[in-house]
């Protein structure tokens, strides 16, 4: 598989053929942490976007980790090799704990269950319970939205697909991937069918 990396260096785009990687697998604890979360689907792999406490101590509150050959046949560039992404290393953590930065699942899968509002890109508007809303325009991941100041994620009431178009936005937050050997103990198809019944 060729596909193409952008060289910030030269300003242009350069072919780039992954090479084979050899991944870890989950250990038993981190395999059961990680189930405990709710993925996310957007129609073609599955992610589980999630905060991870490191063996140095770091914490990182936005991760997605996911299957490492689903990955690298929909993205096309190993988050390392990639300078758009930011990446953390399976054999570095040491747990794995839902995320408070995460848009509740509910909210999210509505709009991965839209798909794209064009190339590339989603809209939507977040509605608040305080009355208030928020338009976005992300990439096509949504989990981690930034919040407008005095915000959580708790206080999101429903999010609307391709609202607010052409008002003032917010993106997402800095997040980073990693990436697992093997498939989860769930196929495709059943979380699929598990996520299509609370969209």
């Amino acid at each position: 598989m060729t596909t193409r990396r952008w060289n910030a260096n030269t300003g242009t785009w350069d072919h780039y053929t992954p090479a084979h990687r050899e991944y870890r697998r989950l250990p038993s604890n981190l395999d059961a942490q990680l189930h405990a979360i709710e993925p996310t689907h957007d129609g073609m792999m599955e992610y589980f976007p999630c905060m991870v406490l490191l063996a140095n101590g770091e914490q990182h509150d936005c991760v997605y980790i996911a299957e490492a050959n689903s990955y690298i046949r929909f993205w096309g560039v190993w988050p390392d090799d990639d300078p758009g992404k930011r990446a953390v290393r399976i054999e570095d953590v040491a747990q794995i704990q839902p995320t408070p930065s995460r848009l509740p699942f509910k909210f999210a899968q509505k709009m991965y269950a839209v798909g794209e509002s064009g190339m590339g890109y989603c809209i939507f508007t977040l509605h608040f319970a305080d009355g208030t809303h928020q338009s976005y325009c992300t990439g096509n991941l949504i989990d981690f939205p930034e919040m407008p100041a005095g915000k959580s994620t708790r206080d999101v009431l429903a999010l609307r697909p391709n609202q607010g178009r052409g008002e003032e936005s917010l993106g997402t937050r800095q997040y980073h991937w990693c990436l697992f050997a093997g498939h989860s103990a769930k196929t495709f198809m059943q979380r699929l069918s598990h996520a299509l019944r609370f969209s």
